[in-house]
């Protein structure tokens, strides 16, 4: 390489130390809500539950020890994301200075920058994902075992943090598949990679159902009550009839028209939450831990459901609609509370590089540059132009990438359909990744391919 080129190549570098820098400067400790309080809490007490991150409260109860409080989460965190960049410019800025820096800048859009700051699993999945993304890709470019190898750790992290992080995970690993064939020169049928990456799926699986339940002691809070909850009063309010269980019907919170009133599609933490939507409201629908009214209910679910059809997806589909901005943009401005969620030991004077932050949020407050940032429905869009043009190209090159970042962001939002217990945009973060890269990749392709074109024309 020559001297200049070398100069160059550090730029990339240069300018993601800068990134992470300004990140941490700006934000730290960190911005905290309930759950990253909650979370925070069971690092602290070394007692784990299924409903948060087992894997993250553990290891944020040994960064508390080292530093306590948010702070060195935060930094875990953006050092992921932002090293997931520096990767990608090694892997991408001798191909095209251009197409390196897109994949390091991409990372202040406001649906990315927004949520670097928050402590939150959401945010763990989706820097971790992004790592072994980009470890994997370097690996390809370069026929590196050792990156390749590193990305297990990556993908088993993101992995483990979040319960349905299953859709993200399947074509990552069976991409992983063709990528370790191709570096240990495995040349055989195709349904060989197809195999390993399968293999390597089900090995993450276990690994991480492991990991989880030793963590939580194979105890569970049963967190899939809340969505069984949330659908009955959705077709509970839509009948006029309270179709729950005998036990919630005899908890002496429970009021059909309180569950009316307090029924959206936004969530369902008015219904079950205390102080929720005013301070002082108590649940009108309980949560439980015993196993046996959980079964109840389930129960309950299934015949209602069975017997509501429409009612149940027009429910579903306002849920989902309202969560990737079909309806209405789902940028909600969480990052405009800044500290004040935060315990008071770990609240801060707003600096100048948070102000500018968040004065180049606002930007994207307004309608039409909104519509760009926070409605995932565009994105998704796009990456199915992407996945067409990736089949016609047979996947060759980076299309391959285009086609597997595409089918992950989009398959990880499907999940949410019959899963979103609420429609805040910190679930769809791994896909505003994936989109964002994938639509980088495809952008630059489709530029590529053009002037060639022209070149021969």
């Amino acid at each position: 390489m020559s001297s200049d080129a070398q100069n160059r190549s550090y730029i990339g570098y240069l300018l993601c130390v800068l990134c992470f820098g300004l990140t941490i400067w700006a934000f730290y400790p960190g911005l905290m809500t309930a759950d990253s309080i909650a979370g925070l809490t069971e690092g602290r007490q070394n007692s784990y539950s299924d409903i948060l991150s087992p894997l993250m409260s553990y290891l944020w109860g040994i960064f508390d020890r080292i530093l306590e409080g948010p702070g060195l989460m935060l930094i875990f965190q953006n050092l992921i994301f932002w090293s997931a960049c520096a990767f990608f410019w090694r892997a991408t800025h001798k191909k095209s200075f251009w197409l390196g820096l897109a994949l390091i800048l991409f990372g202040f859009l406001p649906q990315i920058i927004s949520q670097l700051p928050f402590i939150w699993k959401d945010i763990g999945l989706g820097a971790s994902l992004f790592l072994a993304v980009a470890l994997v890709c370097l690996a390809d470019k370069e026929k590196s075992k050792t990156a390749l190898l590193i990305s297990p750790l990556f993908l088993f992290y993101g992995f483990a943090v979040r319960l349905n992080a299953f859709p993200a995970i399947l074509p990552l690993a069976i991409w992983s598949g063709f990528v370790f064939c191709r570096i240990f020169e495995i040349n055989k049928r195709k349904f060989v990679p197809v195999l390993v990456g399968i293999v390597y799926l089900i090995a993450l699986s276990v690994v991480v159902s492991i990991v989880n339940g030793r963590l939580t002691e194979g105890k569970t809070v049963h967190p899939f009550q809340q969505i069984y909850l949330y659908d009955l009063a959705a077709i509970s309010t839509a009948r006029d009839e309270a179709l729950f269980p005998e036990y919630i019907l005899r908890d002496e919170n429970f009021s059909l028209e309180k569950v009316k009133t307090r029924y959206n599609k936004y969530s369902v933490s008015d219904l079950i939450f205390p102080n929720l939507p005013k301070e002082g409201d108590v649940p009108v629908l309980r949560l439980t831990n015993d196993a046996e009214e959980v079964t109840i209910l389930r129960q309950k679910w299934l015949e209602t459901v069975a017997e509501n059809p429409a009612t149940y997806l027009w429910h579903r589909i306002k849920i989902f609609a309202q969560l990737n901005g079909v309806a209405y943009s789902t940028g909600p401005p969480t990052w405009q509370v800044g500290f004040s969620n935060n315990p008071p030991e770990y609240r801060r004077e707003e600096n100048i590089g948070y102000q500018i932050f968040i004065k180049y949020l606002k930007i994207f407050r307004r309608p039409f540059p909104q519509t760009f940032g926070y409605r995932s429905v565009i994105w998704f869009l796009l990456c199915g132009i992407f996945i067409y043009k990736a089949v016609r190209r047979r996947l060759n090159g980076d299309w391959e990438i285009v086609f597997v970042l595409s089918i992950s962001s989009i398959l990880y939002a499907l999940a949410y359909f019959p899963t979103a217990p609420s429609t805040e945009f910190r679930y769809l973060f791994w896909s505003a990744i994936a989109s964002a890269v994938a639509i980088i990749f495809g952008v630059y392709l489709s530029w590529k391919e053009r002037k060639v074109s022209v070149a021969r024309a």
